[in-house]
């Protein structure tokens, strides 16, 4: 599954970078994210339930941030498997001033799925991918209100 896009906040890019490596805000902004414990700076340990239509699942993994260049880049890897299934995705997001002095996030990523998730197709998780990646950047936006 691959997915891609930009997001203009309207703040500063040092705001947004703050905000992005900010665990307390990355657990109350990403959809599903029960618990989001730092085992270092750069590794969480993360506990999800995700609701995808008629399924209810939790899913327990890692994330971890690598290849920072703050305030202008870094990459997620994302490890998780619950029940009925795994993913393994990596995306990588730059973020950049505009014009207006607000900032443009733009972010590419690939998954792999395994299991009932795999199962479901890439059609049905590229738009839950986008659903809850345009749910991010709505509290996101709520956390610089």
């Amino acid at each position: 599954m691959h997915f891609e896009g930009t997001h203009i906040l309207e703040t500063d890019v040092e705001s947004v970078w703050h905000l992005l490596n900010n665990p307390d805000v990355l657990g109350r902004c990403t959809p599903g994210v029960k618990e989001l414990k730092p085992l270092s700076d750069e590794i969480f340990e993360a506990v999800f339930d995700i609701k995808l239509g008629p399924i209810n699942s939790g899913f327990e993994g890692t994330l971890e941030v690598v290849d920072k260049i703050p305030p202008e880049s870094y990459r997620l890897v994302v490890k998780v498997d619950g029940k009925i299934g795994a993913v393994n995705a990596e995306g990588s997001f730059n973020i950049k001033p505009d014009s207006d002095g607000n900032t443009r996030v733009s972010f590419v990523g690939d998954g792999q799925m395994s299991g009932v998730l795999a199962r479901m197709g890439q059609r049905v998780m590229s738009g839950v991918a986008r659903l809850y990646t345009s749910q991010f950047f709505k509290a996101l936006e709520n956390e610089i209100k």
